[in-house]
């Protein structure tokens, strides 16, 4: 008979058709439920055999390995516990909307959890088939709309998102993975399920502001990058699956479009409450001026 869980994520829904009972994460409880429009829909099949699978291997890392198949590829994800024993395929055709993760019977416990299964099912491919870009961000809902705090792990992200919790009459929105998309000129930010650390899940949605890329300095100095400049930095922050070459593609066509609509600044800051003024006064300025 099977199961069947909804996840409404960045306005599409998943639909994870599921052969046992998914238990549910506090990371995904915000994000049950359908969202209409577009749908992905996913199964998951218990089997007693795996495909073999040969020729090249296009991309290996510690949780799964990309084979080629039929003109696309097929993910083998092994147990690096057990000397990387394959437990699962999964191969997607999204033009259909339609993917299919096969495991080994004996190995549910891979699956047993909603962020388990969802980590088995390429989220990020599922997304930018729908125009959707995953940023290492943080992500505040402010009275000048939505502000993403960029930049390398350990620049201060969190530190500058809860800078304007506090000082800048901000909620915090997601404190790690903000998905974007394009939206009618304009630009939406989504909360999702992967926070790090904030473990913070709200799902909203608000219109981007600003992208701000943090730089550490012993005073505070704020610039607007150039479109090439702002590119490079984010493409360094966004989630690419490099070893697929469509996948890289239709990135950069989608962050190409980022910065020529969305402002992206370089803000050299201090981790106090100037940071916020410093922000808060530019943008301020540049809404008095129309720019």
């Amino acid at each position: 008979m099977g199961f069947c869980t909804e996840y409404g994520i960045a306005d599409v829904t998943v639909r994870l058709h599921t052969p046992r009972e998914v238990q549910l994460a506090d990371s995904f409880r915000p994000f049950v439920g359908s969202v209409g429009g577009e749908t992905a829909e996913v199964y998951l099949r218990e089997v007693d055999h795996l495909p073999e699978l040969t020729g090249p291997v296009m991309f290996t890392d510690m949780a799964f390995s990309v084979f080629p198949r039929d003109g696309g590829y097929i993910r083998r994800y092994h147990d690096r516990k057990e000397q990387d024993r394959p437990y699962a395929v999964g191969e997607a055709d999204w033009k259909s909307g339609r993917e299919t993760v096969s495991f080994l019977s004996g190995d549910w416990r891979f699956f047993s959890g909603s962020q388990n299964c969802v980590s088995h099912i390429a989220l990020e491919e599922l997304l930018l088939w729908y125009d959707r870009l995953i940023l290492h961000a943080s992500f505040v809902a402010s009275p000048f709309g939505g502000i993403l705090f960029s930049g390398p792990s350990g620049i201060g992200k969190s530190t500058q998102a809860d800078l304007w919790v506090r000082h800048g009459e901000a909620r915090l929105i997601n404190g790690d993975r903000t998905i974007l998309r394009p939206d009618s000129g304009r630009w939406l930010a989504y909360g999702s399920p992967y926070a790090g650390s904030s473990r913070c899940y709200v799902n909203e949605k608000h219109p981007v502001r600003a992208i701000v890329l943090l730089e550490q300095g012993s005073d505070c100095r704020i610039s607007r990058l150039s479109q090439p400049a702002a590119f490079q930095k984010l493409y360094a922050g966004t989630t690419v699956n490099t070893w697929n070459a469509a996948f890289v593609e239709r990135v950069c066509a989608l962050l190409a479009r980022l910065v020529a609509e969305v402002p992206v600044y370089a803000l050299r800051c201090t981790p106090d409450r100037a940071a916020v003024e410093c922000l808060r006064s530019h943008l301020l300025k540049e809404d008095a001026n129309g720019t």
